[in-house]
């Protein structure tokens, strides 16, 4: 059975690295990182441009492109995250709530270098287990049914335990309005619109684009300009440059356990259809945070560990996220979706047929996706220094800049004028709990979870009336629910355990 897939994957090596053959993914990388580096226009805006422009090309150098604009956009989103506490997609929002306090304690080369390596690394381990999974692709997908996506999506909620340290009233209450607003819209029972007070802007819910660049990105600039400061980050820049890019990379190393848990993670997600992209980068950071010990209340002030996770986790998600558009012709996200747009259009369906006839491409497409990830950190690594730069410029020139850049990103996240005030009016909120002391990451993870519980919530319950199934027969809804209640018990233990440790030294 794996003969086959092996001879296959050699094939689409040997094409994918011949020449000239390989300038097709280090452009596409290329492109892919400028348009990355804008809030809003991600690797799935730039594969929308290119598929009527792809049209007369011929299968293989279309495989190679796309593939790479299907890896190229993914870190060069987290290094704005870090610099400027500007997600440059959807998916890097989890890495900044590290990686921006990390910039302003100085350690800014650290963070991008352990993000680049994480990110590199994290789609290695992405593609290994699409290639692995190739020839079993269905019968894994078929085992995921509506209990199994309730229980992954209330195993991201059990997070919210650990990370509302500082106040859990505060906490909950943040992630309580988070679940507010991730049921506006239609009703997943009913079909009926719901808490949207008769506007039409919200009956499709609220998009997570400019709710991140409100939340975090324009409520910093608000605080920028309060600071009185005259740099971006008020500290020499012997400071800011402190660390190096190298620290980065060996702390993947150093916390390689949770380097591999958070790409399974992230590649489970990429396989399960239609989760999202920024599901993968939250529930890799709620794990980090609740496997940690004692330096728990770390994580969102400036914790390594909450950069590796969620990158590790992102470039993960897209060899997963193959998996089932490749299968099934159903995309695992938006960026997977444009992809089979444009394989359709060149004539290529998804199925038996691509993974039969097909498969050398298939594998031209992967190993492209593979290069595109690792030519992205490879020179994101280069250009650490230089980047890290950025973050020392006045603030009278940066702020004007961040304000166009976050106002281009909500407008371009779909076209809409109600997005950019959508993004201000949280930019308000956000500015106002941060200055309060209110927790975002709460708010945040319950509004990505948010519609993933509750339509899996409501089948489940209705399958499970009409015998359909038998939730506490299903062995992987088991297994989640045991991780559940590990998470929300092994914080009081550790407590417990560390309590205990302090008395015996007393």
């Amino acid at each position: 059975m794996l003969e086959p897939v092996l001879q296959a994957a050699w094939e689409g090596w040997l094409l994918v690295f011949s020449w000239p053959n390989i300038l097709y993914p280090i452009a596409g990388t290329l492109l892919a990182m400028v348009f990355a580096t804008i809030p809003g226009l991600t690797g799935a805006a730039l594969m929308a441009l290119a598929i009527p422009m792809t049209l007369h090309w011929d299968l293989l150098p279309t495989m190679l492109i796309f593939g790479a604009f299907v890896g190229g956009a993914t870190f060069m989103g987290s290094v704005t995250a870090i610099l400027f506490n500007i997600p440059g997609r959807a998916s890097s929002a989890a890495t900044l709530l590290d990686g921006h306090p990390l910039a302003q304690q100085g350690q800014a080369s650290t963070a991008i270098g352990c993000a680049a390596a994480a990110s590199a690394l994290g789609s290695t381990f992405g593609v290994l287990v699409l290639v692995l999974l190739i020839p079993f692709m269905r019968a894994m997908l078929l085992a995921f049914g509506p209990a199994e996506f309730l229980m992954l999506a209330l195993w991201g909620l059990t997070t919210l335990a650990v990370l509302s340290r500082e106040s859990v009233l505060k906490g909950l209450a943040a992630a309580g309005l988070g679940l507010m607003l991730s049921f506006i819209g239609y009703d997943p029972r009913t079909a009926e619109l719901r808490y949207t007070f008769g506007v039409s802007y919200l009956s499709d819910g609220m998009s997570l684009v400019p709710v991140f660049l409100g939340l975090f990105a324009l409520s910093e600039v608000f605080a920028l300009m309060r600071s009185g400061r005259t740099a971006v980050l008020a500290k020499p820049r012997s400071e800011m440059l402190g660390g190096s890019a190298w620290m980065g990379v060996l702390a993947v190393f150093s916390n390689f356990g949770l380097f591999l848990r958070s790409s399974a993670i992230g590649t489970i997600i990429g396989i399960i259809p239609g989760i999202g992209a920024s599901v993968a980068g939250f529930v890799a950071y709620g794990h980090a945070a609740q496997w940690a010990r004692r330096d728990r209340e770390r994580f969102g002030s400036g914790d390594i560990r909450g950069v590796l996770a969620p990158e590790a986790a992102n470039d993960a998600k897209d060899g997963g996220a193959l998996v089932p558009t490749l299968a099934f012709g159903i995309p695992g996200g938006t960026a997977t979706a444009v992809l089979l747009a444009a394989l359709f259009a060149h004539g290529l369906g998804a199925g038996s047929e691509m993974l039969s006839s097909q498969l050398t491409l298939v594998f031209v497409l992967i190993w492209s996706l593979f290069l595109s990830n690792w030519l992205t950190s490879l020179l994101g690594l280069a250009a650490v220094r230089p980047m890290t730069h950025l973050a020392m410029l006045k603030t009278n020139v940066v702020i004007p800049i961040i304000l166009m850049l976050a106002t281009i990103g909500a407008y371009f996240s779909r076209g809409q004028m109600a997005d950019v005030i959508a993004a201000y009016l949280f930019a308000v909120l956000g500015y106002a709990m941060r200055k309060n002391g209110w927790p975002r990451v709460p708010m945040v993870i319950a509004l990505v979870l948010g519609p993933l519980f509750e339509q899996n919530l409501h089948l489940t319950l209705r399958l499970q009336a009409l015998e359909r199934i038998d939730f506490w027969q299903r062995p992987i809804p088991m297994v989640l629910l045991a991780l559940c209640v590990v998470s929300l018990t092994l914080p009081a233990f550790q407590r417990l355990r560390a309590g205990r440790s302090t008395e015996a030294r007393q």
